[in-house]
């Protein structure tokens, strides 16, 4: 079966029914008399799917837009003759309003996170009835206020008494009336699900420098092994985690949960991946173009594996800009996927990655060393974020290589940058080299290495931060403790 998306129906065809959009603007509360259609085309708001796999459709009127916008309404088929039969019939019900498509194993359940529709079009036939009972099932329990509505024929008995014993809403019958279907299909969109899915994502920590050179990629690789050690501990199947072990079978991963993702977008790309030992095939760019295929399954089994079961994916040094939007999608769903994304930014010389990554993220740790010139050059980087419009209240400054003996302190700089100082790492870059050197880095058990004691702080405050529920229990909390830390601020 083709699956190039049916054309619409020819606008002046005076035989064909009418449609849904007409409908709508005829029944919109407090109208005198049906609406004009609308001389030009209304923008919807883009949404991360591929032009091929929505059905297409003349303008709506600016009654229709208001209430079908914002979320579309998503139909899940099976890829048989009867399910392109189903697709033509939704068409012609369907002429207004934009209609997404998804086939049963597509995961279904990711889309409804993505798309969060006003209600998803389930086929029941006999073909397919085992899937679509599984999937009615499924969302009733994930999102049930999400109304489902199930498409086939109703002299398929066996397949109409599966729907509704699932608790779908309506069964719209090919065989029937196409003005019934309309109007079921119209007094859905009148009626759209009174609270939305509030799914959690996970939150993003942006790490990111004026100049290369600083230790952001070593401080993300660090940050994301030791974090992931905090939230999901060393993977069950496997012995205690080891930068050896880069990766393992799909099979050891699939009931393994995902904890930290890092996600490498520096320029020139490819260092954490080297720390970390942790090499893989399917990279950032991959990840972008294939996302309507990324679902947790595929996240767990495609994406490099480090031994501690941190999850990587970096930018090729070769990669071409993807579309803004596509960044911005990607990203989304993989924080469905995960409990902590880290990003590694480094020095970017890519203004537009910038703008697409860092609005949505949790935190942007800004990284300068002890020297007037990165001072200068942080400066300018945080006018850029100011362009970017990027909230100062998501800035912190992190200082590398501290030195107590130089002259240009760490609370200096963050008073002269106007940043909140959240953090200082030692000077350590013999000892890191040397571990580097050896293809490893500071295990989260070297608890006497001043830079795992920098790091490990850091961690605690995202824990306490966004994990509260794995915070572990600070002195802070006595009332005492919290009064001399008061007075040593002061």
């Amino acid at each position: 079966m083709s699956k190039e998306p049916f054309g619409p129906l020819p606008p002046g065809d005076k035989s064909a029914v009418p449609s849904l959009a007409d409908l709508l603007a005829a029944h919109a509360p407090g109208d005198e008399a049906p609406a004009e259609p609308a001389a030009a085309p209304v923008r919807h708001e883009p949404l991360p799917t591929p032009p091929s796999r929505t059905l297409a459709a003349p303008p709506l009127d600016a009654t229709a837009t208001a209430q079908t916008d914002k979320v579309p309404l998503l139909l899940v088929h099976a890829e048989f003759s009867e399910g392109a039969l189903i697709q033509t019939w939704m068409q012609h019900v369907m002429r207004g309003p934009a209609l997404h498509l998804a086939r049963f194993q597509e995961g279904v359940t990711d889309l409804v996170l993505d798309h969060q529709p006003y209600a998803v079009l389930i086929q029941f036939d006999p073909c397919c009835i085992d899937a679509a009972v599984t999937l009615s099932a499924q969302l009733q329990t994930h999102y049930p206020q999400i109304p489902r509505l199930a498409i086939g024929r109703a002299r398929h008995a066996q397949c109409m008494l599966a729907a509704l014993r699932t608790g779908v809403q309506d069964f719209l019958d090919i065989d029937g009336s196409i003005e019934t279907a309309q109007l079921v299909v119209r007094k859905l969109l009148s009626n759209p699900p009174s609270t939305g899915l509030h799914v959690s994502r996970a939150p993003q920590t942006a790490i990111l420098s004026a100049r290369a050179g600083l230790g952001c990629s070593l401080l993300a690789a660090h940050l994301s092994w030791h974090l992931q050690m905090r939230l999901g501990g060393p993977p069950s199947s496997a012995a205690p985690a080891t930068q050896e072990k880069a990766a393992t079978p799909a099979d050891s991963t699939a009931k393994e949960s995902l904890s930290s993702l890092l996600i490498e977008l520096g320029t020139p790309g490819g260092d954490c991946a080297i720390y970390l030992n942790t090499p893989g095939e399917f990279g950032f760019t991959d990840a972008v173009n294939q996302q309507r295929r990324l679902d947790r399954r595929m996240a767990q089994s495609a994406l490099a594996r480090h031994g501690s079961g941190l999850r990587l994916l970096t930018l090729s040094r070769q990669a071409h800009a993807s579309p803004s939007q596509e960044v911005q999608a990607l990203l989304n769903r993989l924080g469905h996927y995960f409990r902590h994304i880290v990003l590694d930014m480094g020095a970017t010389e890519s203004p537009q990655m910038l703008k697409d990554v860092l609005p949505t993220a949790s935190e942007v740790w800004v990284v300068c060393d002890q020297s007037v010139a990165s001072v200068v050059w942080t400066a300018e980087l945080l006018q850029q974020l100011d362009v970017l419009q990027i909230p100062r209240n998501r800035r912190q400054l992190i200082i590398s290589r501290h030195d107590t003996g130089l002259e240009l302190s760490a609370e200096q700089i963050a008073r002269q940058l106007q940043l909140p100082l959240l953090a200082h790492l030692p000077e350590r870059r013999r000892e890191l080299a040397q571990v580097v050197n050896q293809g490893k880095l500071f295990t989260p058990q070297q608890k006497r290495e001043p830079y795992v004691q920098a790091v490990e702080k850091l961690v605690d405050r995202l824990l306490a931060d966004h994990h509260p529920e794995m915070a572990p229990p600070t002195a802070s909390a006595n009332p005492l403790n919290r009064l001399l830390h008061r007075i040593s601020h002061h």
